[in-house]
């Protein structure tokens, strides 16, 4: 934690981390982007999305942020690599709920046992919640969390190694690529990650979007959790038990949803987390409007 004396007022701003397969998007009518060579509604295979998370990025994390503000800063600039890879899966997801959709007006129809399913209202994944073992483990905490929900096994210190964390937490993209769905595509074949950047205040698509994206992923295939990277402002919204007058860096994992997506639930490795002060105000598990977490993750982003 880091607190400076700025224009006459004690500032506080705390890192309490930094951020910074297959897809398949199953259900009638769609073309899942699976083994190498097969391409879904976006153009690229299933290899070609997975790839991109590996790919050289620019170099964006919180070191060095001080005491900046995020208000005015665009999306985090994105990969050409992972624009196309993004894309690709926006095809498919946009595919996916369409045709869940016209599933669930069929089935409103239909009076006999084998009526089509459609997409639930309100969904979650297991709960992993993990107390991150320092101040700026959140990284590894969310992707060892995110892992055990599809049931792979994977601690916080294998996990940060991979990542590169250390003690000015985990980047969002740096030159080797994006850390975070690199190292989740490494350990998991459920899905393709991608990383979406958002600029610090979002749009009503941008939100929109997210919200397809979230339902898709905890919808197929057993469901996949998302990851997000908080950058959230002094004085902004901060996800809950979040100590609102500090600037703070911070991955969550995000585990399902509520009102057919315009609710999120996440997890928050903050929790029993004996390395921060304020821990004990921060639940477990919570939830919060979509377009809060959409908010929280402006000027950095989430990868579904």
């Amino acid at each position: 934690m880091v607190a400076r004396l700025l224009m006459g007022r004690l500032l506080t701003v705390m890192a309490i981390c930094l951020g910074g397969g297959l897809v398949a998007l199953t259900g009638p009518g769609v073309m899942a982007a699976g083994a190498a060579g097969a391409s879904g509604p976006g153009g690229l295979s299933g290899s070609e999305i997975r790839s991109a998370a590996a790919q050289p990025a620019a170099a964006v994390s919180d070191t060095g942020m001080g005491m900046r503000t995020k208000v005015g800063l665009p999306a985090p600039a994105m990969s050409d690599a992972m624009l196309a890879a993004n894309a690709a899966k926006q095809a498919l997801a946009s595919s996916f709920v369409k045709t869940m959709q016209g599933d669930a007006a069929a089935a409103s129809k239909c009076a006999n046992g084998a009526c089509p399913s459609a997409l639930p209202a309100s969904k979650n994944l297991k709960q992993t919640q993990r107390a991150q073992i320092n101040g700026y483990y959140c990284g590894p905490a969310t992707v060892s969390e995110m892992l055990a929900q599809m049931g792979k096994t994977v601690g916080q210190r294998k996990t940060a190694k991979e990542l590169g964390t250390n003690k000015s937490g985990t980047g969002w993209s740096d030159g080797s690529g994006y850390p975070v769905p690199e190292v989740l595509n490494k350990n998991q074949s459920r899905n393709n990650y991608v990383a979406v950047g958002l600029p610090w205040s979002p749009t009503k698509h941008e939100i929109k979007t997210y919200e397809v994206d979230l339902v898709t992923d905890i919808n197929h295939k057993g469901g996949a959790p998302l990851a997000g990277d908080a950058y959230e402002d002094a004085g902004g919204p901060h996800l809950v038990g979040h100590p609102v007058n500090q600037t703070i860096f911070h991955w969550f994992d995000i585990r399902g949803y509520k009102n057919s997506g315009a609710t999120t639930n996440y997890e928050d490795s903050v929790h029993g987390a004996s390395s921060i002060g304020w821990a004990a105000t921060v639940p477990a598990y919570s939830s919060l409007p979509s377009s809060t977490i959409v908010n929280i993750v402006g000027a950095r982003g989430y990868d579904w």
